[in-house]
């Protein structure tokens, strides 16, 4: 694994993916049921939910093309499309599915009509909705070094 092949787009894209994942295992969007003095409350994280499920797996997917590039293994060209722009629309995918959750929060079934019924959003979606921005970030610098002809930095001097 040659890390010196990565970009700075690549690292970002890398870290982010990581994050993305660890952050996935967190709270992301629940249920508040108060009755009285009783109260009863249940999170889930993102494997719980399509669209973040979704927006997980996409930044799973980027990490892996990336650790294709710190391997050596040359991706085909894509027709007149660059993995630069390729890398931006699935980052950009990933943060708007994570949006999209964040503001939907959790599908209840018409019980959030019921009073004392809440849904409840956790530090995990909070935290993953950065991750999905460091991505589409992440895409971004890296369509633009391929614009400028590098896509990575030059080797060190020996």
């Amino acid at each position: 694994m040659d890390l010196t092949k990565l970009s700075l787009g690549d690292k970002v894209i890398a870290g982010s993916g990581i994050a993305l994942f660890i952050f996935s295992f967190f709270n992301w969007l629940g249920i508040k049921v108060s009755s009285g003095p009783l109260e009863f409350s249940e999170s889930k994280g993102a494997w719980s939910f399509t669209l973040t499920l979704f927006a997980v797996l996409i930044g799973i997917a980027m990490v892996v093309l990336v650790a294709l590039k710190a391997f050596g293994v040359d991706l085909p060209a894509l027709g007149n499309a660059t993995w630069g722009q390729i890398l931006l629309g699935l980052g950009t995918v990933s943060f708007v599915f994570v949006l999209i959750k964040l503001i939907a929060g959790p599908n209840l079934n018409n019980a959030a009509d019921i009073p004392g019924v809440d849904k409840t959003r956790g530090i995990g979606i909070f935290l993953g909705l950065i991750a999905t921005a460091g991505l589409a970030a992440g895409g971004y610098l890296r369509m633009q070094e391929d614009k400028a002809g590098g896509g990575a930095p030059p080797p060190p001097a020996a």
